[in-house]
Parts: structure tokens; C-alpha cells; sequence
């Protein structure tokens, strides 16, 4: 019988099987809700297609499919639970099908290619999601800024958006180039590490199967936003107890769960939106704030003020109310779990720096040329990470839920800077492997950016102790408050010149108050007094650092 007769009696459904996609594991136990199906039945799909997102309490996960084919129908819903395993969609394959589906004329050695295999060899655009980069453990922000619109063509590393987090204002490249076919974000998000920011079509070479559409737009439900707002929900976390029990049908994030526990709220007294399906980490502190100004008993951990309720203070003349700036409030709220959190104590000593003023202006100009400002802050940063090699309980953080405390063996000086934003700490990183000078320079520029606004997310992360340093303003001693979750902070205040007994004569020596504020479920009162001891022995004597 003729080849011509074999192909055209062959049913085109013979090659064809029915293959059920599930989903893949998203981690030991992790579970999810599915909250965009991107395709319907009928659509054609290729292996590694992105099919459904699903949303977990740390991220929103794009899942590929792991088979080509045409779906036969879609076994979840929007809004469905889904775990490991979980059926998502029917699809009919077909393989082997192609070497079949088109006629051939004759056998011949080169046969020409069918429309079919002309049409695979042309480019085929792809769609890409951009997800926002991690921007350190933990740390999530507002999209307060988006610089593009569906129909824009970006290029990589274009900055597509601005988000703003507790600390700095930080410009989001996008990784791939392309056009801008959705935005998935809008101003005002609570974004994280891993969010979906936006959808391209790029101009890649994929090559197609014969039931590949030429785009895959085209097979893709019109996106709905039914996702609740996930900022809090994308922290990262090992902890996922729940302190109390929820009201039913709500689900809370780890990190208002964290927060919870560590203030010791109920959080089935939290109240929520009424269409919320989420409890997150906002929800916790505006019920705390909320509490506390209203000058009930707020249910936080031992050692936090109920505040009374403000008077009305109009009845005694006028007054104007200014909002607290974003960065304000999220300071406010850090300091406040910061001195709950902390069982602080502070011991205070002064250093006589007349010799080591002498040294900085004989060297401040050498130090000048290399661009750097030789101040008395790069000095104590030097200074302190030679303390801090010898006392590493001072370079630590304390971890409440195991009683462990760890030590770090990196010293990276966090340094508090006054700016028109609010008070932030840029990180001078692994200073024990630096000169002076190197720190100097590094100093500069780091405070430049933070004035300026133009910190990198990873400026303000990362530090081990911190230093604040009023001296350039005034004052004779400051308590800090330790940031959290370092266990110390040095203080240093204006040094002034004083008397001082050398055995025979008062003579006049410059003295800078220093205080050392600590966590004293880490550190005694004796080792805070040796530390002090320790960092006055070589300000005074700045060879001793260096033995």
C-alpha cells in the first residue's frame, strides 16, 4: 500500500494520551491558594508555560507546567487551596503525532517542509514575569512609584518602579527586555522579595510545536486581581505558630503571627476588613497603636505603657497636626518593640582624646586626598571593631525562641545619620579588614547617599553594632536604644575640654563622654564596664588597638 494511503487512513488522534498535571512540592508542608489560572480549555501549552500562580504566605508562585499539549479542562478554581500533588490541569498530549499529522507526498530523501515546520522556524514571542528582587532577609516596602505603563518598551536593567521601605527608597531594575504588557502592582502595594511586579513580551526564539499559539497572549485568561495584599506575608520565617487561634475563615501572615506572640496578642481580638481573608502584620500594630492611645489595657509584653488618651488640646489655643513621615512611623514602631523587647541597662566613661585630636589633624589631609574625612566616627568604628574581636558578646544577636545566643564572626559597624527623612543607620561592612583610611572614604560616601536619599537596599542592612554620635551637635550623655536585633550600641556626645589632675597639676585635657547601651540577657554589667575600659585604653593610646 502507498505511503499516501497509510498517513491519510491513520486517525489523527492516535498518538494522542491523556496526561494529568499536578502540582509540584512548594516545600515541606507548604500550601497555597490558587489566585490566577492563566489558561482555559482548549489552549495549547508548551512545556514550562506558566499555567496557574499560586499564593502561599511568603510569596505568589508561578507554576510551569511540565508537559506540551492541548488542555482539556482545568480542575482548580481562583481561590482554591492546593498543596503538593494537588490535580490543576487535564491535558491531551501529543506525542510523536507530528511526524503524522501533515501529508507526505512520496518518500523522498528531502522532502520539503509543510507550512507547519515553516511557521516553528519563526521567532515566537514569550512572555516573562519580573519579580522584585530580594531585597534583604525580611524586608518588604511600598511601591511608591511606577515608571512604566502597559505598551512600554524597557530595557534591561531599566528602573520600572520605586519601592520604599523602612529604611530607603530603593530604584527596581527589571531583568529581561521587552514590552510591557501588564502591570501587576499599583501604588501604595505592600511589596516583598519574589513579588510579581510585571508581565513582558519578549522577543525570544522559542520554537513551537504544531499546537503552539504564535503568542501566548492569546491563551491567557484576562488577568484578574483577586490577590490580598501580601506584604507581611513574604517574610521569611521558620516560626508558624499561631499564639492564639483566628477567627474562622481568616488566615494570618508569619510575621504578624512573629509579632503577636512577641507582644502577647490575641489575634482573634485583632479586627480586620470584613472581606479580608488575611490578618497581617499592619493589622497587629494599628490594633496595638490603637489600644494604647486610647488608654485601654493593651495586650502587649510585659513591660509596655498603656498611654492615656490625648486631651483635647484646642480648647486652650490653636494648634497644627503635621503627619509623621512614612519613615518616622516605621521608626516609631521599631523603637517602640525595640525598648519593649529589650531588657536595657547603660553605663557611661569618658576618654581623654588629646593625643588622638592631635593625630587626626596632623593626618586629616593626607586622608583628604584619597577622599575620604578622617572624623572621630571612622576612628571609633576602627577603634570598636578592635573591642569587639575581644569581647564578641557584644557583636551578637539573641534568639528568644531557642534561649541561644549567636555570635557573628563578621563586624559590620552600623552608623546612625541625621537626615531630612528621619534618623537611619548605613552599614560600614567588615570593617576589621580595612584600613582607617579605607573606612574614611567609605564613610564619606556612605553618609553622602544616606543624606541624599540614594541608599541601596543592602546600605542599611547587616550590621552587627551600632555607633550614634551627637557630638558634632552638643549634649554631655545620651542613653541610645540598642537596634534591634543587635544586643549594643555606643553613644558618644560632644567632648569639651575639662581639668584634669596629672599627679602634680590640673592641666587641660579633652574628654568625650562615651555610653555603652546593652541587652542584658547577653551581657553583664561588668563586661559593658570592660568594654567601655577596653575602647577608652585605645582612643587614648591608638597603637593598643593594633597589638
Amino acid at each position: 500500500m502507498p505511503l499516501q494511503l497509510i498517513a491519510d487512513k491513520q486517525p489523527p488522534d492516535l498518538h494522542t494520551m491523556s496526561y494529568e498535571y499536578k502540582l509540584p512540592s512548594m516545600g515541606d508542608g507548604v500550601t497555597g491558594k490558587i489566585i490566577n489560572i492563566l489558561v482555559k480549555p482548549g489552549d495549547a501549552v508548551t512545556k514550562e508555560q506558566i499555567v496557574v500562580v499560586v499564593g502561599t504566605d511568603k510569596v505568589d508562585a508561578e507554576m510551569p507546567v511540565d508537559a506540551a499539549g492541548v488542555v482539556e479542562e482545568v480542575l482548580v478554581r481562583i481561590g482554591d487551596e492546593v498543596g503538593d500533588g494537588h490535580p490543576i490541569l487535564r491535558l491531551k498530549t501529543s506525542e510523536g503525532a507530528a511526524s503524522v499529522s501533515a501529508p507526505v507526498p512520496t518518500p523522498t530523501p528531502a522532502p520539503a517542509p509543510p507550512p507547519a515546520a515553516a511557521q516553528a522556524a519563526q521567532a515566537v514571542p514569550t512572555v516573562h514575569a519580573f519579580h522584585l528582587p530580594d531585597m534583604g532577609d525580611g524586608v518588604t516596602g511600598k511601591v511608591i512609584s511606577i515608571l512604566v505603563n502597559p505598551g512600554d518598551k524597557v530595557e534591561k536593567d531599566q528602573i520600572v518602579l520605586v519601592v520604599g521601605t523602612d529604611k530607603v527608597d530603593a530604584e527596581m531594575p527589571v531583568d529581561a527586555a521587552g514590552t510591557v504588557q501588564e502591570v501587576l502592582v499599583k501604588i501604595g502595594d505592600e511589596v516583598g522579595g519574589g513579588t510579581p511586579v510585571l508581565r513582558l513580551q519578549t522577543s525570544g526564539t522559542t520554537t513551537p510545536t504544531a499546537n503552539t499559539p504564535l503568542s501566548t497572549t492569546e491563551s491567557r485568561q484576562p488577568t484578574t486581581d483577586n490577590r490580598q495584599p501580601t506584604t507581611d506575608n513574604r517574610q521569611p520565617t521558620t516560626d508558624n505558630r499561631q499564639p492564639t487561634t483566628l477567627k474562622p475563615g481568616l488566615r494570618s501572615s508569619p510575621l504578624a503571627r512573629r509579632r503577636a506572640q512577641e507582644l502577647g496578642v490575641d489575634l482573634a481580638t485583632v479586627p480586620v476588613a470584613p472581606d479580608a481573608t488575611r490578618l497581617s502584620y499592619k493589622d497587629v500594630m494599628a490594633y496595638v497603636r490603637q489600644r494604647m492611645s486610647s488608654g485601654a489595657s493593651a495586650p502587649v509584653a510585659a513591660g509596655a505603657v498603656a498611654h492615656k488618651a490625648l486631651p483635647n488640646f484646642e480648647k486652650f489655643g490653636l494648634v497644627e497636626r503635621q503627619e509623621q513621615s512614612r519613615i518616622g512611623v516605621l521608626t516609631a514602631d521599631n523603637m517602640v518593640y525595640a525598648f519593649n523587647a529589650i531588657p536595657h541597662a547603660w553605663i557611661s566613661e569618658k576618654a581623654d582624646i588629646t593625643r588622638l585630636e592631635q593625630l587626626r589633624q596632623q593626618y586629616k589631609d593626607q586622608v583628604k586626598a584619597k577622599g575620604g574625612s578622617l572624623t572621630t566616627t571612622a576612628i571609633l568604628a576602627k577603634a570598636v571593631t578592635s573591642v569587639l574581636r575581644k569581647m564578641p558578646q557584644f557583636n551578637a544577636s539573641y534568639d528568644l525562641e531557642k534561649r541561644e545566643v549567636i555570635f557573628k564572626k563578621y563586624y559590620n559597624i552600623g552608623i546612625a545619620v541625621d537626615t531630612p527623612r528621619g534618623l537611619l543607620v548605613p552599614v560600614l561592612r567588615n570593617v576589621d579588614q580595612k584600613s582607617l583610611t579605607e573606612i574614611s572614604v567609605e564613610l564619606s560616601e556612605l553618609s553622602a547617599r544616606t543624606r541624599d536619599g540614594k541608599n541601596k537596599p543592602e546600605d542599611l542592612m547587616g550590621g552587627t553594632f551600632s555607633i550614634s554620635n551627637i557630638g558634632g551637635i552638643g549634649g554631655t550623655n545620651m542613653l541610645s536604644i540598642v537596634n534591634w536585633p543587635e544586643v549594643a550600641i555606643l553613644s558618644i556626645t560632644a567632648a569639651t575640654h575639662e581639668a584634669v589632675w596629672n599627679g602634680s597639676a590640673f592641666e587641660p585635657r579633652l574628654l568625650m563622654p562615651m555610653t555603652i547601651g546593652w541587652d542584658h540577657r547577653v551581657i553583664n554589667g561588668a563586661d559593658a564596664a570592660r568594654f567601655l575600659q577596653e575602647l577608652k585604653s585605645i582612643l587614648e593610646e591608638p597603637f593598643l588597638g593594633w597589638l
